[in-house]
């Protein structure tokens, strides 16, 4: 291998509640892990930053390798929608391989007021556009034909792993029956290089106490790891016994600046203690999303990403 895997915790403003995760193996391909962006963000953010971590110029060409959609909310998919609007035969991009496993949210006992189907029926008309502009032929709706039809709760008993130029992506866990909101549906993943002898990293995005669970009666002997993503923007994820067995010394924290600073609505406070650590008091292994040293000034802007993006870089 060239050099080591990068990965990089995206946020293009300090007080945008967004989760994106870019990922940049050896050899310069590129896996993103949701990249979503929240309904406040008027313009696709996600292909100025990769262009500019790839050290490309304005508008020059690049593939993603493979997209990962952890569960079904639009600050975790909406980045993909934002792309999608502007895509057609001319566009200088393309994703070579998407994968995701969403339950059936139209026909499931999950509370209504946990997703939208109106947010849904988005994501499944940009699947529906990368499909015509790449003259993709399946029956019915290509998001139908994706969901699915890989990471599955069958693969990923049997153990689902992806190889992509190096660099593991070991699926721990997806949606099950028995989940009541959408975050315990989350995929949760380990990744490493294939020679194991860097770092490894648990993501487990927006996973809930109820997944955290599972997670623990499942794979307990599998969470240990380097690096953690802290679950579900450091509020209401899963609980400190997951924590405490993957026992990880960096932490990654997809946070805003007024969720970290809030001590009265959200529970930040109580996660922030399982790991010793205060508001104004935390360490070099804290990554927080919401203090980075700078931030682009302009997000749809390639030489204004150039001058942030390594602030939000760590290396397995």
């Amino acid at each position: 291998m060239n050099s080591k895997t990068e990965i990089y915790q995206l946020c293009p403003h300090s007080g945008y509640l967004m989760h994106s995760y870019l990922i940049k193996t050896p050899n310069n391909k590129i896996i993103i892990i949701d990249g979503g962006n929240n309904y406040y963000m008027e313009k696709m953010y996600l292909p100025h930053a990769i262009r500019a971590v790839l050290g490309l110029k304005e508008n020059e060409y690049f593939e993603i390798e493979a997209l990962f959609l952890s569960h079904g909310h639009i600050d975790h998919y909406g980045e993909f929608i934002m792309m999608m609007k502007e895509y057609d035969q001319n566009s200088n991009y393309k994703i070579n391989n998407f994968y995701f496993d969403f339950p059936d949210f139209e026909n499931s006992n999950y509370d209504k007021s946990d997703y939208s189907l109106e947010n849904l029926a988005l994501l499944k008309d940009a699947f529906d556009i990368y499909m015509k502009v790449n003259n993709i032929k399946v029956e019915g709706r290509y998001f139908d034909a994706l969901n699915g039809a890989i990471i599955n709760k069958k693969a990923v008993e049997k153990g689902l792993s992806f190889n992509i130029d190096g660099v593991i992506f070991d699926i721990l866990q997806t949606w099950d029956d028995n989940d009541d909101m959408i975050n315990g549906n989350s995929l949760i993943m380990k990744v490493y290089e294939e020679h194991k002898k860097g770092r490894k990293c648990l993501f487990l995005n927006d996973a809930s106490v109820g997944a955290g669970k599972r997670l623990l009666n499942t794979c307990k002997d599998k969470l240990k790891s380097d690096i953690v993503q802290i679950s579900h923007h450091g509020q209401a994820g899963v609980d400190k016994e997951v924590y405490f067995a993957i026992d990880a010394t960096v932490r990654l924290w997809p946070t805003t600046i007024w969720l970290w600073k809030d001590h009265k609505i959200w529970n930040v406070d109580e996660t922030r203690g399982w790991f010793g650590i205060e508001e104004n008091n935390y360490t070099e292994n804290d990554i927080l999303a919401c203090n980075y040293k700078e931030y682009p000034k302009d997000y749809t802007s390639v030489s204004d990403w150039k001058s942030c993006v390594d602030f939000m870089k760590i290396s397995l």
